[in-house]
């Protein structure tokens, strides 16, 4: 009987060795066994790792308005359109490339988008949204019986795809439609566009950000 004992735990013994990688006790008592001598187990602890969500995007309706996100201070085009921004995104300087010294009188709805700007020498512009993702869909303008608007198309991370245009002259009585697609040349890296190109016309912008 004490023969069989053994037996099992030699039987035992490889069991475990064989599976711990093979690692052996140099010496099994007849009577006990020894905690130590016990072979250890190779085991790889797999620490739970948290998912880093991303940042949000910094987005207000001003921002929108100038087709930025993050925190903009400033956003200034070569041909004179330019505007100044608050910590919160909040327009606090606008120019066009018409309006130089004079201020530009700017219209907002209920929730604060801006739906309409008069800057004198340039005219009026009024202004549509996608307000579910924030994002300007629609240009406007007018003179007299003139009117052209551009509708914007964006690709599913929210860069510029195609303006679409829309000219009617009433008083030749022509209405005009047509497209052109939008390539983004370059990005900064906050990943908003500062060099795109609209058939063979190149567009730039610079994009000043408050520090973090």
């Amino acid at each position: 009987m004490r023969k069989i004992e053994l037996i099992a735990i030699a039987v035992a013994m490889c069991i475990i060795a064989v599976s711990c990688g093979g690692a052996k006790s140099d010496k099994v008592g007849t009577e006990e066994v020894l905690q130590d001598s016990l072979p250890v187990c190779d085991t790889t602890v797999v620490a739970e790792t948290e998912e880093v969500s991303k940042e949000p995007v910094f987005i207000t309706p001003d921002l929108a308005f100038m087709e930025v996100h993050g925190h903009v201070k400033s956003v200034v085009y070569p041909n004179g359109r330019k505007a100044g921004f608050d910590e919160k995104g909040n327009l606090v300087d606008y120019a066009t490339e018409y309006s130089g010294a004079n201020e530009v009188f700017i219209g907002r709805d209920d929730d604060g988008y801006i739906v309409s700007t008069y800057d004198g020498p340039g005219g009026s512009e009024s202004f549509d949204y996608d307000k579910k993702n924030i994002r300007l869909t629609l240009t406007a303008a007018g003179d007299g019986a003139y009117y052209s608007e551009c509708h914007i198309d964006y690709d599913d991370e929210g860069n510029v795809v195609r303006y679409n245009f829309v000219n009617e002259d009433m008083a030749e009585d022509t209405r005009d439609e047509w497209s052109v697609d939008v390539v983004i040349t370059s990005k900064d890296e906050q990943g908003n566009w500062i060099e795109l190109k609209v058939e063979d016309r190149t567009i730039k912008r610079k994009i000043e950000y408050f520090s973090k």
